[in-house]
């Protein structure tokens, strides 16, 4: 198996995971908004408050993103897929049909989302391929609604009743 299967059948493997799905927003140094969707969102603390994701050094808008000293987490509902699907394209500046306000700070803050996490950039970390970015967060918010999931390479909903059997 060479290092391409190998990194096939690794992605096959992680997808194995189930994760929220999320949509991160900032400006770039012209004042546009951009967007990407990332499933890689985890708390790091509590005490400061902080997060983590990740972006690739291959996106179109990393540039925005490791200048950016604000930006906003949005945890997605599942009737949200199709922002999922818009913010996951290459052209992570095009908001399109999408509503959204920018916040006092110049983030864009998107409409109807599950939670948000307001944040102020903390650290970068590299991180193989990818970029690991913490955020201190500064303010959230979290609405009622079932979330949309990402698993084994397609969206789905998590039916949060009580886990029978053991």
């Amino acid at each position: 198996m060479d290092d391409s299967d190998k990194q096939v059948e690794l992605r096959r493997n992680l997808g194995q995971f189930a994760t929220g799905v999320t949509v991160i927003t900032c400006t770039d140094r012209l004042g546009t908004p951009c967007g990407i969707t990332a499933n890689s969102f985890a708390a790091v603390s509590l005490q400061p408050p902080l997060v983590l994701w990740s972006i690739a050094k291959t996106c179109n808008s990393l540039e925005a993103y490791l200048k950016a000293e604000y930006f906003a987490i949005h945890v997605l509902t599942a009737a949200q897929q199709g922002l999922s699907e818009h913010f996951a394209r290459s052209d992570h500046a095009g908001f399109g049909q999408f509503e959204f306000a920018l916040s006092d700070l110049g983030v864009p803050l998107l409409h109807g989302v599950l939670a948000r996490f307001d944040c102020r950039r903390f650290r970068i970390h590299d991180g193989g391929d990818h970029h690991i970015i913490v955020g201190e967060v500064l303010a959230h918010l979290a609405m009622p609604g079932e979330p949309l999931i990402f698993c084994q390479g397609s969206y789905g909903t998590a039916s949060l009743g009580p886990v029978r059997g053991r």
